[in-house]
């Protein structure tokens, strides 16, 4: 059997993750080749039949992506909204970014924010104050508590961490502040709010993932020569001391290249890997570790003269959000979302019930049997647990074999488990490929 060229990448997975990854490398001349299976999804709401997520201004690769695919595409239905919270006695308080330099933008945008209460907003902007200043630093152990305790720390009330913090985590991780790791949340709200203004901006993304993403993907890459082979059964790996040999299909077919990148959900990656990667690579090992949170969405109609997309973060309510859609027909869509919670437990009929009480609670005056439930998902894999010590699980996209690489959502990008770091990873699998071979 003469040997692959050393251009030549094969993919296990087509869908996002493959996908973008195979995207880059073709642009730089590759010979690629992608497998898919029916059974593989990608998962973490990226899978082609999602809508298309709210975008922040800082998920600079998914804004970098978008940029390159809509060149000959109209996004004119992409709509900037604000970040509002409805606060327990019905008020809404909207969280917009100001329009000034640097710090300057922050501060105001803190300070002109009615969810806090004004002793939070100050000890808040006391704390990252002294930080800046270093007349404090951040605790060295981060990694090792959880949001809710080092809130606590900087003096943030019971109130605060309920009605604002709370909900903020639950929207931009998927995880109670309880539960998530203080580091992963003080890296995000960093990231997002003490930046640029334009970071913390919101982009509400008209389509699916499918329609925006990996359909001009597949489109771009079927015009070139990329072969999409669509499997019936899964394949085999062939894994030897140096690293991955060939892979052999369920006809006996065997597929050899320079680099193969496994595009897959970590639950599919295991059912692939020898049991003895398991046990002698502590890099493989980890995974299994790994832990997901599920998902209810309730996707429903009611009679409404609002018609402008929206995002309404939930505190102290069944549902941790409600997000408002209008299509291109004029129809709104109304969905709520509820992660890692009670709800998740309930059948068809209690989850319809529940949302219907929702929508009649949020907007009074509105008649029950005007709202119309339309649809009712559930996703077993909506966004990784990120509590403390989870970070180190997460494998980055260079195994420990040189040919081989993960690729996906739930790799160590240093974003939560959703499109951007789905995105960001794929990047970086394409850049390790193309700067060992040049």
């Amino acid at each position: 059997m003469t040997a692959p060229s050393p251009h030549s990448v094969l993919i296990l997975g087509a869908g996002l993750a493959g996908l973008t990854t195979a995207y880059h490398l073709y642009q730089q001349g590759y010979h690629i080749t992608l497998l898919d299976h029916p059974d593989w999804l990608d998962g973490f709401r990226t899978d082609a039949s999602q809508p298309a997520p709210i975008v922040l201004g800082c998920h600079e690769e998914t804004n970098r992506l978008l940029r390159a695919l809509d060149r000959e595409r109209s996004s004119k239905a992409d709509h900037t909204i604000p970040l509002e919270f409805r606060l327990p006695d019905g008020r809404i308080a909207p969280y917009q970014s100001a329009r000034l330099p640097g710090a300057f933008q922050w501060m105001m945008s803190l300070f002109s924010f009615h969810g806090l209460s004004w002793q939070d907003r100050w000890r808040l902007f006391s704390h990252v104050e002294q930080i800046w200043e270093q007349a404090q630093t951040l605790p060295a152990d981060l990694e090792n508590r959880t949001a809710d305790e080092w809130l606590t720390a900087t003096g943030q009330s019971v109130e605060a961490r309920e009605r604002i913090w709370d909900p903020l985590a639950q929207w931009l991780t998927g995880n109670a502040l309880a539960r998530l790791s203080a580091a992963t949340f003080v890296y995000l709200l960093s990231t997002v709010f003490l930046r640029e203004a334009s970071d913390a901006r919101l982009t509400h993304l008209a389509g699916s993932i499918g329609h925006r993403f990996i359909a001009p993907m597949k489109q771009t890459l079927q015009q070139g020569d990329v072969q999409i082979v669509p499997l019936t059964h899964r394949p085999t790996l062939r894994i030897e001391q140096t690293g991955v040999s060939e892979v052999r299909l369920h006809d006996d077919t065997r597929l050899q290249a320079n680099r193969y990148i496994m595009a897959l959900s970590y639950q599919d990656l295991l059912k692939l890997l020898p049991e003895r990667l398991l046990t002698r690579y502590a890099y493989f090992a980890q995974i299994t570790e790994l832990r997901s949170l599920r998902e209810v969405v309730i996707q429903l109609i009611w009679p409404t003269t609002k018609q402008k997309p929206r995002l309404l973060l939930l505190p102290g309510r069944p549902f941790h959000q409600l997000t408002t859609t209008v299509l291109e027909s004029g129809e709104v869509i109304y969905r709520l979302s509820a992660v890692g919670n009670p709800l998740t437990e309930l059948n068809n009929d209690q989850l319809v019930d529940a949302a219907q009480t929702e929508i009649c609670e949020l907007f009074s005056g509105t008649a029950r049997e005007t709202v119309i439930v339309r649809s009712v998902f559930r996703e077993n894999h909506a966004t990784l647990l990120l509590a403390p010590g989870a970070a180190r699980l997460r494998p980055l996209q260079q195994s420990p074999f040189q040919n081989l690489l993960l690729t996906g959502a739930w790799t160590d990008t240093g974003w939560p488990a959703n499109l951007e770091s789905t995105l960001v990873s794929a990047r970086r699998c394409a850049e390790i490929v193309t700067g060992a071979t040049t």
